[in-house]
């Protein structure tokens, strides 16, 4: 139980920092974001601006130093706790964690020769899913569980910038994530990850469950090109090595090749506007990929919605084809206020996955929210936000499950699930952040059997 200590020390500093004044400073300035998903090691919530000052401080001056030369670390503790008052098969609560640590070192800064980034990142989850236990969705309502539970390497990449910066080149251990489908950057932080469901959280889900790439904190050998002709324009290519063994628990530190499965290959082309202060004020992005995996049918997946209660025929169809594919469309926008890390303003965005008809789980994917930064008088990194997803489980596999239940075996109707989530981040200290929420499923893994489930949840997060 890696985090267990971790925890304790989540929840010893959250009680006391409950029975401070916590209207602590809202103003501490952090870097301003790039204009192309670059860089994001790690799905930082917003608000980041305000935690440019971790739990530890500066040591004497030392890491402000190292700063300037180019050496930065960043590292958090997040605790997402959710239950379910109704709904679900049953009710229950859930705790789900995770430790992380990593630095970024600019050897251009550091040395002076032009050289790039390299980018190391440590993670470690533990704990428990609410959807797994007693739900039964597809959109989890932890975004922090998952990826085998187990210490691992996220990330041991280098990126060099080339031809004044328009060129960026990444390879080595990478975050799929970090370079396509990525989230927005507004006020300093990941758009995305102002949620606690993993529908929102992160990248869309689809993706991810309809292909072969990897999801944070899992990384995979890989790299990508990006070519940014000017500040609101890039088009980027990649090169992904696809192996699922990678998420099983223990294989954390795998660096072999054993279990590579094929290469996925991503594109994606996208605009952003940019604001007076040189600050991206909205995007809009476009990808696809192609999976060269040799995969299933989704009518295999039928057994992924079995319960205690399933009835399934002795021998089911084994049906594969070489290759799937899917694209990706994303937008967002600053529609009040500013994007700057300390400033004060609101951002709608929304994005639309289709996967493989043959293969995906999800045919056809949505979602949408708005966030608001700065709320209530003096509180400038406070944030609300509210999203909606929803999710067309993969008509194939429908019509697969139809005609077993016509043949007389039970098995679950699968059709659509719907998820909506509110939420309010309040900024304890520069260091703490905390984020009450509600989400609410509807028809959770679109099995109409299974009552629509309301989940009460805390985020906690704590920067060092």
């Amino acid at each position: 139980m890696i985090l267990r200590r971790p925890l304790e020390l989540a929840c010893g500093v959250l009680l006391v920092a409950l029975a401070t004044n916590a209207a602590a400073a809202q103003s501490v300035a952090s870097p301003a974001p790039s204009a192309t998903p670059l860089a994001q090691s790690s799905p930082a919530a917003i608000p980041t601006a305000a935690a440019a000052t971790g739990l530890f401080g500066d040591f004497g001056g030392a890491r402000s130093a190292l700063a300037t030369r180019g050496v930065t670390f960043r590292g958090h503790i997040v605790a997402e706790s959710a239950g379910n008052v109704t709904g679900g098969s049953q009710t229950g609560t859930a705790l789900a964690s995770e430790f992380m640590a990593g630095s970024d070192i600019d050897l251009g800064k550091l040395e002076s020769n032009g050289l790039g980034i390299f980018h190391l990142t440590f993670t470690a989850r533990e704990g428990s899913s609410l959807s797994a236990n007693t739900i039964g969705n597809v959109f989890t309502v932890q975004e922090i569980y998952g990826s085998g539970l187990t210490p691992r390497l996220t990330e041991a990449s280098y990126e060099q910038p080339l031809a004044s910066k328009h060129v960026n080149v990444s390879l080595g251990r990478v975050i799929t994530e970090n370079d396509f489908g990525a989230s927005p950057t507004f006020w300093g932080g990941n758009l995305y990850c102002s949620y606690q469901s993993n529908a929102i959280c992160g990248t869309p889900i689809a993706v991810p469950l309809n292909s072969g790439t990897d999801s944070y904190p899992q990384s995979v050998w890989g790299g990508r090109l990006n070519v940014s002709p000017s500040p609101s324009l890039y088009v980027e290519a990649g090169a992904y090595q696809v192996a699922p063994t990678y998420g099983v628990r223990g294989n954390g530190f795998n660096l072999g090749f054993d279990g590579t499965t094929g290469t996925y290959m991503p594109f994606e082309i996208g605009l952003s506007s940019i604001g007076a202060d040189k600050i991206p004020t909205g995007d809009l992005r476009f990808g696809a990929y192609y999976d060269t995996s040799n995969v299933s049918t989704v009518e295999s997946q039928v057994t992924r919605f079995a319960t205690s209660s399933t009835v399934l025929p002795g021998t089911l169809p084994e049906q594969f084809q070489r290759g799937r594919y899917g694209y990706w469309i994303q937008a967002d926008h600053l529609i009040a206020g500013g994007a700057g890390p300390n400033a004060r303003g609101t951002a709608l965005y929304a994005a639309f996955n289709y996967g493989d008809p043959q293969t995906a789980l999800l045919r056809a994917f949505f979602d949408a929210g708005i966030v608001q930064h700065g709320t209530l008088a003096g509180r400038d990194h406070d944030t609300i936000a509210l999203g909606y997803a929803y999710g067309n489980i993969n008509p194939n596999l429908r019509s697969f499950e139809v005609a077993l239940d016509q043949a007389g075996y039970s098995v679950p109707i699968n059709t659509q699930e719907q998820i909506g989530e509110f939420n309010y981040g309040v900024q304890m200290r520069p260091w703490l952040s905390l984020r009450p929420g509600v989400q609410y499923v509807w028809r959770p893994s679109g099995n109409v059997a299974i009552r629509n489930a309301l989940v009460l949840d805390l985020s906690t997060t704590i920067r060092f």
